[in-house]
């Protein structure tokens, strides 16, 4: 053979294996983009797509053009479920939980101008825990790089091999996330998180508490003047793109947990929380969104917020995973105070309204810790195994 017959047979053999390898993750489709052969016991379970949602979850949203999005990290893409009837309005709208693990305010800003611009949306969900303000318009990527999908990544790379093969091989293993995008995170696992493990979690969210100290709350700290029209630039850009092209927009405050919200006041201060509602809503009212934009809040001191952290149930039976991520059924707690008109959890929070909230807030806290001793003795061993590196929860 010659080497010109020698070269056109090896560029054909290498054209022929890519195509093969191509098509064949194209049909296993491990990172749920393609969705075009989905066999239950075949490739229904993915369990790759979790890890890859940065490559996958923006430019599926472009493709998929989905009434409803919702925004923000792993909290939002644990519990906040896509498919709840309030948000899809019966099931009359198509949603999709385009949140994704450790996203900064940054990148949630940016991937809500990027979905306003590039799709239909009609209902904008942004999931967040107070970080919401930014006083410059941010550099994003461009709207091409974000909705167009990296083939080569997914059809062609040694990395998208391993996951199809690991995706056969484990469909009998329980499903990782929905195909709206809603992470089930530990929900099936059959062990409850170790009190090392716990410990963790609280340090990364933790300063250094004083045991039985009470931090009070004094209004005065309170920021109760219009926010400048020099602050909150890119969340004034996010208002004003949602106004024009009449996308309903909801800011969640993510529902919190006690023990965490005692650690937040015991790091933060007492009035931070309500410090960072307060620039939301005023810069909303300032930007006459009227109720196009709502701001809702969700940390307040009920049973909701307050599932013992080692009880005994299985993990899909519990609300939370921890004091930091709650399971959908909080989520939709919350989906049916906002759009079933539930008034048993969480609050909508407007600049009229807020005076009064704080007061009812702060005498229901109150009122939570005289009821529930455990909480200030929970929070004080948790200061110390902290401050000491144990990992025991238990005196």
């Amino acid at each position: 053979m010659s080497t010109k017959g020698f070269s056109l047979v090896f560029i054909a053999l290498t054209l022929a294996i890519l195509a093969v390898v191509g098509l064949f993750n194209r049909i296993v489709d491990p990172y749920w983009y393609f969705r075009e052969v989905e066999i239950v016991g075949f490739n229904h379970v993915k369990p790759h797509a979790v890890g890859n949602e940065r490559l996958v979850k923006p430019a599926l949203v472009n493709k998929l053009s989905p009434d409803v999005v919702i925004l923000g990290n792993s909290v939002a893409e644990i519990g906040l479920p896509p498919t709840h009837r309030g948000v899809t309005n019966g099931g009359t709208l198509s949603a999709y939980n385009l949140a994704l693990p450790g996203a900064s305010w940054t990148e949630v800003y940016c991937l809500a101008m990027f979905v306003m611009r590039q799709t239909a949306v009609k209902r904008l969900i942004i999931g967040t825990a107070g970080e919401i303000l930014g006083d410059v318009t941010e550099a994003c990527p461009t709207d091409a790089s974000l909705g167009r999908p990296d083939y080569a990544k997914l059809l062609f790379s040694r990395t998208a091999i391993t996951a199809s093969r690991e995706t056969l091989q484990r469909q009998n293993s329980p499903e990782v996330m929905t195909r709206e995008g809603l992470w089930y995170f530990h929900r099936f696992d059959n062990y409850a998180k170790s009190d090392e493990e716990m410990i963790e979690v609280i340090r990364k969210h933790s300063c250094q508490i004083v045991p039985g100290r009470e931090i009070k709350f004094d209004p005065a700290h309170l920021s109760k003047e219009p926010v400048s029209a020099r602050e909150g630039a890119n969340l004034r850009e996010l208002i004003r793109l949602a106004r024009t092209r009449g996308i309903e927009l909801v800011f969640l405050f993510y529902p919190t947990h006690v023990l965490m919200s005692e650690t937040h006041r015991a790091c933060q201060g007492a009035e931070a929380q309500w410090n960072a509602i307060w620039r939301v809503v005023s810069i909303a009212e300032q930007e006459g969104a009227g109720s196009q934009v709502q701001v809702w809040d969700f940390s307040s001191y009920v049973p909701m917020n307050a599932e013992p952290l080692f009880g005994a149930k299985p993990k899909r039976d519990r609300l939370w995973q921890e004091m930091l991520h709650f399971n959908e059924k909080v989520g939709s707690a919350a989906m049916d105070a906002i759009y079933l008109g539930d008034a048993g959890y969480g609050d909508r929070v407007t600049v009229s309204n807020f005076d009064a909230l704080v007061v009812r807030r702060e005498a229901e806290r109150n009122q939570f810790l005289v009821a529930n001793p455990w909480l200030t003795q929970e929070l004080d061993v948790i200061a110390r195994r902290v401050a000491t590196n144990s990992p025991a929860l238990t005196d």
